[in-house]
């Protein structure tokens, strides 16, 4: 499990994060939401989970391990990725060339990306599935930025499966995505996921899609844990119905 234990973050006198202990990856492939309003401390969450950011006080353990103050690029190579609401792809390159790049980072072949290698046939075979799991095959030799929004996040969210996450942690995938994309950027991310076993921890302000993909939801408020349980508790808990909805009953 990837776990958060009483973590504190401040920054001068905004307390961003107070207290927190939260677990992710219960069982494979779970797909746990953080929801929250602006402010809730969620970025401030991943980034330490991530080591984007060292905390105050508490810690981050990985599959039972210590990580805190771990740099960001080691956890990576234990498994846990980070994908940003940003996309950030290699935008001269073709979308096969993006994700070469991924598979060749994991796997410490990045410096021989241009000479011949044993190991080239196997990156080659990576590459290929993933353009068949996240239906990029078509856009294979597309450059990247000419790609319409949801394919750039799909690619995004694709080269971050070739770094070979345990968990993936993704910050609001479907933000800027047409309405007609959304739905098919997240079903494929939930069918790779489940299919892989990687547990996937998704920022989310949508709660259309938060209630229907989620297996588990955990709303922060004001840096601190508001609650925690099935994606039901968005129609059920009426304070967070308030804070997320602006819903008064």
């Amino acid at each position: 499990m990837l776990e958060a234990k009483n973590l504190v973050k401040s920054f001068g006198k905004v307390l961003a994060t107070d207290d927190v202990t939260v677990e992710f990856g219960r069982e494979p492939g779970e797909m746990v939401f953080i929801v929250g309003p602006n402010g809730a401390g969620k970025t401030t969450l991943v980034n330490l989970l991530t080591g984007r950011l060292d905390p105050d006080e508490g810690r981050v353990l990985l599959d039972g391990d210590d990580v805190t103050g771990m740099a960001s690029e080691r956890r990576v190579h234990e498994g846990l990725v980070r994908s940003f609401q940003v996309v950030k792809l290699f935008e001269e390159m073709t979308v096969r060339e993006n994700l070469r790049t991924a598979v060749l980072s994991e796997r410490d072949l990045t410096s021989s990306m241009f000479s011949l290698r044993d190991e080239h046939a196997e990156v080659e075979s990576r590459v290929e599935d993933l353009l068949a799991r996240f239906g990029l095959s078509e856009e294979a030799d597309a450059v990247a930025e000419e790609l319409p929004h949801g394919t750039r996040k799909l690619l995004d969210v694709a080269m971050s499966f070739g770094l070979d996450p345990n968990y993936l942690l993704l910050d609001e995938p479907t933000a800027g995505v047409s309405t007609s994309e959304k739905e098919y950027v997240i079903d494929t991310i939930a069918d790779v996921s489940k299919e892989q076993g990687v547990t996937t921890v998704t920022i989310e302000h949508d709660m259309d899609i938060v209630t229907e993909y989620a297996d588990r939801v955990i709303a922060l408020h004001q840096g601190q844990v508001h609650g925690e349980g099935p994606p039901t508790m968005i129609e059920t808990d009426q304070d967070l119905r308030r804070l997320l909805l602006g819903v008064e009953e």
